[in-house]
């Protein structure tokens, strides 16, 4: 029998006392015989990875042994964390390249509170609406009209230099030498460079970067370099190298920042640019700084979850969250139809609210305080019906919750829209073009270090020039709508996807966790984290079964990415949930499409802290090749 730790005893004793302070706003309807005794899969397909030490999982096999390394070394949960984001950089550019953006939350212990670190890139100074309109460009998201400033690097070096106790020399070796001696491509990378053949051959850097000097295409498993960008590297190195005498470590890592967005790099990016009628200037870069933050957070049934602000849509999760907090989600059993249709119901209040108010908080004041409010999640409750699927889209009215904003002047979701005219999403399976990786990480002290990095891809951004680097096309998440909250503004933040999560109980970190998957990132941690909560004596302690299990996914919102598109009523669910679970749920109104086991796009990685042993338990989701490892 496994040790009834402290997060076993905890989410037991929750829910026999039934603990969350909220009534249903609706009584379940009858819930079927394998709905009382949920029934978990069996022998998960990846075995737990335990260690005393530390816990790291990422999406390549390169970047998790990086992360390793560094840890390994004697650096800390940041100094390795940076070696990921750079290693990642380099090999998974068909997930996240150096030119792209990363969203960070960092918890390091001895300041004892989670902090954000937004490198959201910004749009150019010269950018306007009205100019896109009347030249009938679009934010389409490959080429140059839907670029913004790179921001993951300056995010990574911030952390580096605030948290961080190595050298970027130290904490780049990897990344460098992958980049300037090569690396065995995998699969679905080479498979990215044949997929996306047409875009980079209208690019010549493109093609120096992507295909054999003869035009060839890579082969799984060949070596390839960029020389290029392992000179952008040396460069920093040689900058941090000089700086050091004077101003030590911190000074070095600022010197190595500041010559890629302020010296002879950013010169070189921003003449590539406005060479090809791009509307930067030097001072696109040089101003840019990734935000420091606090984030924002909920507690759900005695776990407090951290998110990133309102420039992402993580807070959709801690609104999710708080809807849910009024139902018995025990009681209803595992992935039964009640549980999975009260999930989807509640992600589309929150999906509602996440395309109506979230926006850049630097141009627009976003009514947070009212959207995280409990008594407004309790008055979204009380919308859900339990028998029957709802096919509108709208949003609630958070204003009266909130002290500090009172009126709105934006376009707000309100009714249903409409479905003919409209595209299904292109955001619903791991095909898609374009993706996203994820970073976890926590060391012997407890610090921890959780990202999500994605841009710069192979199937959109431009190679500038001769610095190696791949231009970030989140751009391609604004609206050219006025009336849009989140619209295309100069030096505005695109409403990112990209949403790393902290979650503590009893004022201890116990889960890092962040996943891939656009639109759908939110929900594949939601449904894991409930699997953590909720549904402990399935999974304990092998953390791969909670992500292994199967998932259902809602596509009732408009795409973050440009055009936009909807997916109103459709729901994609894993055929492992059970045929008499899906008959149920397509009872209830839901148009229900079936895909097989591992299809959900996404590919949750995480590491627990775990509160029972001290353990660091790591786990990587299947539906993906991402790797977890432990010491």
């Amino acid at each position: 029998m496994k040790p009834a730790g402290p997060l076993i005893i905890t989410v037991i004793l929750a829910l026999a006392a039934g603990t969350s302070c909220t009534t249903a706003p609706a009584p379940p309807v009858a819930a079927s015989p394998a709905a009382t005794e949920p029934v978990f899969p069996e022998n998960p397909l990846r075995p737990p990875i335990i260690g005393r030490n530390a816990g790291v999982s990422a999406g390549h096999p390169l970047t998790t042994s990086a992360a390793m390394e560094i840890l390994q070394q004697g650096g800390n949960a940041f100094d390795a964390g940076v070696a990921a984001l750079l290693v990642g950089g380099v090999v998974e550019q068909d997930l996240y390249g150096i030119g792209g953006e990363a969203l960070i939350l960092v918890y390091p212990l001895i300041e004892g509170e989670v902090v954000s670190v937004t490198g959201q890139g910004w749009a150019p100074a010269a950018a306007s609406i009205d100019d896109y309109l009347r030249d009938g460009r679009t934010l389409q998201g490959q080429g140059l009209d839907p670029s913004v400033v790179p921001g993951a690097l300056h995010a990574a070096l911030t952390v580096l230099e605030r948290w961080g106790t190595m050298s970027f020399e130290e904490v780049a070796k990897r990344a460098i030498e992958y980049a300037e001696e090569g690396f065995p491509l995998r699969t679905r990378t080479a498979d990215a460079i044949r997929r996306d053949y047409e875009f980079i051959s209208k690019w010549p850097y493109n093609r120096l970067t992507w295909l054999k000097a003869d035009g060839s295409f890579y082969a799984a498993g060949e070596t390839i370099r960029f020389p290029n960008m392992a000179r952008t590297f040396r460069r920093m190195v040689a900058a941090e190298r000089a700086a050091v005498r004077t101003g030590g470590r911190v000074g070095g890592i600022i010197a190595a920042r500041d010559r890629f967005y302020k010296g002879d790099i950013a010169e070189e990016m921003v003449a590539f640019l406005q060479n090809n009628d791009a509307p930067y200037t030097i001072e696109d870069f040089a101003e840019f700084f990734a935000r420091i933050e606090a984030p924002v957070s909920v507690n759900y049934r005695g776990y407090d979850v951290y998110k990133q602000p309102f420039t992402s849509q993580g807070p959709m999760l801690l609104q999710t969250l708080n809807i849910l907090e009024g139902f018995d989600l025990a009681s209803m059993g595992h992935n039964s139809a009640d549980y999975l249709h009260v999930i989807v119901e509640a992600l589309k209040l929150a999906y509602a609210d996440r395309d109506s108010y979230y926006a850049d908080e630097d141009f627009v004041d976003v009514p947070g305080e009212g959207l995280m409010s409990k008594d407004y999640a309790r008055q979204r409750a009380a919308s859900i019906d339990m028998s029957r699927s709802s096919a509108d889209f709208v949003a609630g009215d958070p204003l009266p919750f909130d002290d500090d904003v009172s009126t709105w002047p934006y376009w707000v979701a309100g009714s249903a829209e409409p479905v003919a005219s409209l595209a299904d999403t292109a955001q619903d399976h791991p095909e898609s073009l374009k993706d996203t990786s994820h970073i976890a990480i926590i060391d012997s002290e407890g610090n921890v270090f959780d990202s999500t990095p994605s841009g710069g891809w192979i199937g959109g951004a431009v190679i500038l020039g001769t610095s190696g680097i791949g231009m970030s096309v989140r751009g391609e998440q604004f609206w050219l709508d006025k009336t849009r909250a989140a619209q295309l503004r100069p030096w505005s933040r695109p409403r990112y996807t990209l949403t790393p999560s902290i979650v503590f109980k009893d004022g201890e970190p116990v889960l890092a966790i962040g996943t891939p998957g656009g639109d759908n990132q939110e929900q594949t941690i939601l449904q894991t984290l409930l699997n953590v909560i909720e549904f402990s004596e399935g999974w304990y302690p092998n953390l791969h079964a909670a992500i292994e299990w199967p998932r259902v996914q809602t596509l009732h919102f408009y795409a973050s990415f440009w055009p936009h598109n909807t997916g109103f009523n459709r729901i994609n669910i894993e055929r492992n949930v059970g045929q008499e679970t899906i008959d149920a749920l397509r009872e209830r109104g839901h148009e229900v499409r079936v895909v097989p086991p591992f299809r959900i796009s996404g590919c949750a990685t995480a590491v627990m802290l775990d509160p029972a042993t001290g353990n660091r338990i790591a786990a990587a989701d299947p539906r993906r090749d991402c790797y977890a490892a432990a010491y």
